[in-house]
């Protein structure tokens, strides 16, 4: 085992670099990886954590050793124990195992077909409510296409109106992990913004319950109906149920929201992009199923591409539960090695002029060429996202439905990132719609 012992950016005593890296995330990572390479040695409250962005090293963690390190309590998972538990997010060991291998028949296959035409009504639902000139804030609309689009597949009900009031409790859940100072004190001090986010997971809390109410004497295979049997035979308890409800409304619309926002965002700046965007979804014959999805091609290089630059996701984190050596180094039991995709997928090393959205560049041959982990937007290994194809699909469905209507022009010129949970736009991302 090796004793060298990676370098860092230097930090204060007590806090470490917990206030520099609060006051710029995404610039923290970077300059890390610049200043000390590969391996990144940042002390964040007496916890040391291992930055790491060599697609190899990345690879190690989450698959060849992948059972010598757990989902941590801390980072992006301090805070979200509270209010996720034991769902699939969070989950560790016998747990997680259990859960994952009961909901996955919901995510894969012909049951991912499935969900197609309710994906692609519900997108047909919300370009019906635009109209031709209208300013929209399209995180806005896609926070709440997506959040009706998990609830009807996923857990097999329907919202009956409350997109706004659940996308309203999420962001102020989500303003729990704003960075600053603010966000490591403890939950149970009741500043503003914790009272604010419990009164917000409490009326998210409602909403699960009514869902529920609706969902009973239905049979099915989505999740809550998996949920549900496997509660009335004691393999989950009310809790778990909760948790895993509260992961789905959570995770399950969240990022795909964000990644549907940035493409719109992004293709809306390169007329070339926008123009062969269009005529690909112009060539389907109507609105688009499931058997278009292999057909649209460079649509998936858009997703891919908005996905590589603005990933909803933009780091993993990982506990290791024994020593290790990553790259040379030595990885001490209970440390916390941290995966920034924001980083890695903007790495000169592996993507040519890397701040550019150049959709153009995911060939056949440069996907072979790629190293495995250069490119993880829904993370690797046994823990890999679970909703990575159902998300995929939605996004292809979304942009396919709506861009053969409308045509989106940025209104706001310039979006400021917040990493939250999840990357996120900070304030409204304003589009002009035009009826094409």
């Amino acid at each position: 085992m090796a004793n060298r012992v990676p370098s860092g950016p230097p930090g204060l005593p007590v806090v470490g670099t917990s206030l520099q890296y609060a006051d710029d995330p995404l610039g923290f990572m970077e300059r890390a990886a610049r200043e000390f390479g590969d391996v990144a040695s940042i002390d964040v409250y007496g916890q040391e954590v291992y930055q790491v962005v060599d697609p190899d090293v990345v690879r190690r963690v989450l698959v060849e050793n992948a059972d010598d390190y757990r989902k941590p309590t801390f980072g992006e998972d301090e805070g979200l124990a509270g209010l996720l538990g034991d769902g699939l997010l969070t989950s560790n060991g016998d747990v997680w195992r259990r859960q994952r291998s009961a909901l996955q028949p919901a995510f894969f296959g012909e049951r991912l077909n499935a969900y197609a035409d309710e994906m692609v009504a519900n997108a047909e639902r919300t370009g019906a409510s635009w109209s031709d000139g209208d300013v929209l804030d399209v995180h806005a609309e896609m926070s709440e296409l997506t959040l009706r689009i998990v609830v009807e597949t996923l857990l097999g009900v329907e919202l009956d109106g409350m997109e706004r009031v659940v996308r309203d409790a999420l962001l102020n859940v989500g303003e729990r992990f704003r960075p600053g100072p603010q966000a490591f004190v403890p939950e149970e001090v009741p500043t503003p913004r914790n009272l604010q986010y419990r009164r917000s997971v409490e009326r998210l809390e409602r909403v699960l319950r009514e869902l529920r109410r609706q969902h009973e004497g239905r049979e099915g295979d989505d999740v809550l109906a998996i949920l549900l049997r496997m509660r009335d035979q004691d393999e989950v308890d009310e809790d778990v149920l909760r948790d895993e409800m509260m992961t789905m409304l959570l995770a399950g619309h969240d990022t795909t929201a964000l990644t549907l926002t940035y493409v719109w965002w992004l293709v809306a700046d390169h007329p070339a992009v926008e123009r062969k965007f269009h005529e690909e979804v112009d060539a389907l014959d109507g609105p688009p199923t499931a058997d278009d999805l292999a057909e649209l091609d460079y649509l998936e290089n858009i997703v891919t591409e908005a996905m590589r630059l603005y990933p909803p996701a933009y780091v993993v984190y990982r506990e290791a539960t024994v020593d290790d050596e990553l790259a040379g180094f030595r990885i001490p039991q209970g440390s916390v090695v941290s995966m920034p995709q924001w980083v890695v997928h903007r790495d000169r090393r592996w993507f040519d002029d890397p701040e550019t959205f150049r959709p153009e560049r995911w060939t056949d041959e440069f996907r072979r060429d790629l190293p495995p982990f250069a490119y993880f937007p829904f993370g690797g290994g046994p823990r890999k996202c679970i909703g990575d194809g159902f998300a995929m699909r939605e996004a292809k469905l979304v942009l396919a439905t709506l861009g053969r209507r409308y045509e989106l022009d940025r209104v706001t010129e310039d979006v400021d990132l917040v990493p939250l949970v999840t990357l996120h736009p900070d304030g409204p991302v304003e589009m002009r719609v035009t009826e094409r």
